[in-house]
């Protein structure tokens, strides 16, 4: 009788972590957020977090922990449990940037698992509309008989804006004058202020300024639908390495396959929702998923030029 008893524990106990992974979630995923409220890649995960928790049948909680370009956050999902729980966002460039210049203690492509990508938010080089800069060709032929002859406000050497203009330095010869700015609202002042001569932005961050400013390039490979008639920067002649900010979800490694499997499936059903396509164009998300394959091939891309742009 004893035996026997054993026996059935012990076959429970093997069927326990099975039956966690069919059950999963079963309460809340947190979401670690390595950016302020408000910003674009919160503005994001707080966009598809209610399509996840349709799809997912559990609250998405985003907790925002800010600090060092997005490392603080990082560095909490690296140590989190590998339950399924603790999620990270992860946006590229800023990951890219981070790890090439030695702002985290580890290595992201062995620390983390991706989850898929689910918007992109292309760069752009902004003039004011009295500028007499008309294309991004202006630009550069100017700078380069011109070395850092006009400024460009950017949010800091490792942001979107900052890796653009430096892959524009490294790829077309064309050097401006960086200077630094705390956020968006700051960068569109000093531009229209005088300040600056042009300022780096995204698609969606620009949208406010439109009647104010002109748009020289987006990045991105096709024209933006929110920039009717604007030109790519490889249209123009400029195929940058870095021209966009690709946002999406990752896990701590050492989740168990199965749950990643169910995370990866809901993060790709989502971005086919219709619900969340609508509320995403309100906001002027373009929505572009990217398996965790082609994100996982495009951060080691990023890392492999940017520490080599890094050192010049």
């Amino acid at each position: 009788m004893k035996f026997s008893t054993l026996v059935m524990a012990a076959a429970c106990l093997s069927l326990t972590p099975a039956l966690a992974k069919a059950d999963y979630p079963d309460h809340p995923i947190q979401v670690i957020v390595g950016f302020s409220a408000g910003g674009g890649m919160d503005s994001t995960i707080r966009t598809i977090a209610p399509t996840l928790e349709k799809i997912l049948g559990q609250p998405i909680v985003v907790i925002n922990k800010p600090g060092a370009g997005g490392a603080l956050a990082w560095t909490e999902v690296a140590r989190a449990k590998p339950d399924g729980y603790t999620l990270g966002s992860v946006n590229y460039p800023a990951v890219s940037g981070v790890t090439a210049g030695g702002g985290l203690p580890f290595d992201p492509m062995k620390t983390f698992a991706f989850l898929g990508n689910v918007m992109v938010d292309p760069a752009v080089a902004v003039v004011s509309n009295k500028s007499p800069y008309k294309s991004m060709k202006d630009v550069v032929a100017y700078l380069k008989e011109h070395p850092g002859g006009l400024s460009y406000g950017a949010t800091g050497s490792m942001s979107l804006d900052g890796l653009t203009v430096l892959a524009l330095d490294r790829t077309a010869g064309a050097k401006f004058r960086v200077v630094n700015f705390a956020g968006t609202a700051e960068q569109a002042t000093a531009l229209l202020g005088g300040h600056v001569d042009a300022v780096g932005l995204a698609v969606s961050e620009v949208q406010p300024f439109l009647d104010q400013v002109r748009v020289l390039g987006v990045g991105g490979t096709s024209e933006s639908d929110l920039l009717p008639g604007v030109k790519t920067f490889a249209e123009q002649g400029f195929t940058l390495p870095i021209n966009e900010s690709s946002r999406g979800m990752l896990a701590p490694a050492g989740v168990d396959p199965a749950i990643l499997k169910k995370l990866r499936d809901a993060i790709k059903q989502a971005t086919q929702d219709p619900e969340y396509l609508a509320r995403a164009k309100k906001v002027s998300q373009q929505i572009t998923y990217r398996s965790p394959e082609q994100v996982r091939t495009a951060v080691e891309d990023q890392i492999t030029f940017l520490k080599d742009a890094l050192k010049k």
